[in-house]
């Protein structure tokens, strides 16, 4: 088999197991979002968003693991990357929970939450499970970035169907008898403690010398560090810090100066869409070994993205139709009202959805280059653009304006990468692609009374 019908059938694999798993995801949120109490609901969106702080902090460690683990480097320097990544890890963690407890303290959730009085009883329990899922996710995730390197990809993928299966049978059951979403979260704790043990065990098992005993013997030194890590993941995470800026201080703001019920209805829509985006994209990361042999061959891997960039804008713009004649039936299953500003809000997101397909394809040529820094320039842009809309949008135009902040911004983020890999003799029709999302943006912008 050639090493492009080899990508594809990995591709074509992953995509189609990751396509299940995050069905089942939807179908549990459903479930979950039909189920709970709304402000609850809102509560741990902001939760969440405060701890997305920490782990932009770790952005692009992740990526070292994927990218250098397959690299000719000693193998005790592999160790040495892990147990860095580790360590710089939870204790980025640690500072997060003495943080956020001192801002407990001094009224700084009174302060970020309009409508407090209705949550103050479970601010400090939704605490404790993000802390616990935040521990737990991201020794999950070195232990997937470990399999991923070693080309386990598919292996990691049926693991994370799995687990989201059982999930969906357990919030299944839930919803017979609690509205509660603390015992939801409780549920989503005890599974990712059976899925951290499933993969540790397959690494203990064969890859023996990555495993958590084997990478403590190892140890790690600062100059490991600034030859692996911090060149390459400083300017991902940079990059990180401002798309979580980006996504996430609309979010904030909306749930300071609106109800937490709004901000419920803007993050499930958000979040359904984000889904969508990770599924397409999916193989991305998985897979960076593989692209990493092809670009050694500059014909095949230049026909190879092609194909692929052309493969996940057909699969997301079709996604994308589908779903604009299947809305009212998706509102009735989040039970949303079929309002103007809901559907507003679906389309913009949509059409960001299929943006951002465009601008995932152009970071693989930037990261497979080391070009990190480009991706960091992109961000910035990006970041600056966002606060300039924010200052202008949102506040007199809610949620719609939170919605049209974000797609305007990732095209911008996009059009500047383009201008970075337009020179590779790859994607020759982005220019005709970029101007169409412009009329687009333009549209909603004229729909809004903007223009």
């Amino acid at each position: 088999m050639s090493k492009t019908s080899s990508l594809y059938k990995s591709i074509l694999h992953l995509i189609s197991i990751n396509g299940f798993s995050y069905f089942v995801m939807f179908l549990s949120s459903v479930i979950i979002f039909r189920t709970v109490d709304k402000s609850y609901y809102g509560l741990y969106v902001i939760m969440i968003s405060l701890f997305a702080i920490t782990e932009l902090l770790m952005a692009g460690l992740n990526d070292c693991i994927v990218r250098f683990l397959n690299d000719k480097i000693p193998l005790k320097d592999k160790q040495g990357i892990i147990f860095f990544v580790l360590l710089y890890k939870y204790f980025l963690i640690f500072l997060f929970i003495i943080c956020i407890y001192i801002g407990k303290k001094y009224g700084f959730f009174e302060f970020l939450i309009g409508n407090y009085n209705e949550v103050s009883s479970v601010v400090s329990s939704f605490l404790i499970v993000v802390i616990l899922n935040g521990l737990l996710s991201n020794f999950i995730s070195v232990n997937t970035c470990i399999l991923n390197s070693q080309k386990e990809y598919k292996y990691t993928a049926k693991a994370e169907f799995i687990r989201n299966v059982v999930y969906l049978i357990i919030v299944f059951i839930l919803s017979f008898y609690t509205s509660n979403y603390l015992h939801y979260l409780y549920s989503s704790i005890v599974i990712s403690v059976f899925m951290l043990l499933f993969l540790a065990l397959r690494i203990a098992s064969d890859f023996n010398s990555f495993s958590f005993i084997e990478v403590i013997k190892a140890k790690t030194n600062i100059e490991i560090a600034k030859k692996y890590i911090f060149t390459y993941s400083a300017p991902l995470t940079g990059s990180s810090i401002l798309t979580y800026v980006k996504n996430n201080l609309p979010t904030i703001i909306l749930g300071k100066e609106f109800s937490l019920e709004g901000v419920a209805v803007f993050s499930i829509l958000k979040t359904f869409f984000k889904a969508l985006h990770s599924l397409s994209g999916s193989f991305i990361n998985p897979m960076m070994s593989q692209f990493l042999d092809l670009n050694k061959y500059s014909d095949m891997f230049s026909k190879s993205l092609n194909t692929i960039f052309i493969g996940v804008l057909f699969l997301r713009t079709s996604l994308y139709f589908l779903l604009l004649f299947l809305v009212d039936h998706l509102f009735l299953l989040y039970k949303l009202s079929n309002s103007e500003v809901n559907k507003f809000i679906f389309y913009v997101l949509g059409i960001e959805y299929i943006v951002a397909g465009m601008l995932t394809i152009y970071g693989i040529i930037l990261k497979l280059e080391s070009n990190t820094r480009k991706v960091l320039n992109a961000s910035l842009i990006r970041f600056a653009t966002e606060i300039v809309l924010i200052y202008f949008i949102l506040l007199e135009y809610g949620v719609m304006g939170a919605a049209i902040i974000l797609l305007i911004a990732r095209y911008v983020e996009t059009l500047v990468t383009y201008l970075y890999v337009r020179n590779r003799t790859i994607f020759p029709y982005s220019w005709l692609l970029l101007v169409l999302f412009l009329l687009t943006i333009i549209y909603y912008l004229n729909k809004m009374q903007l223009i």
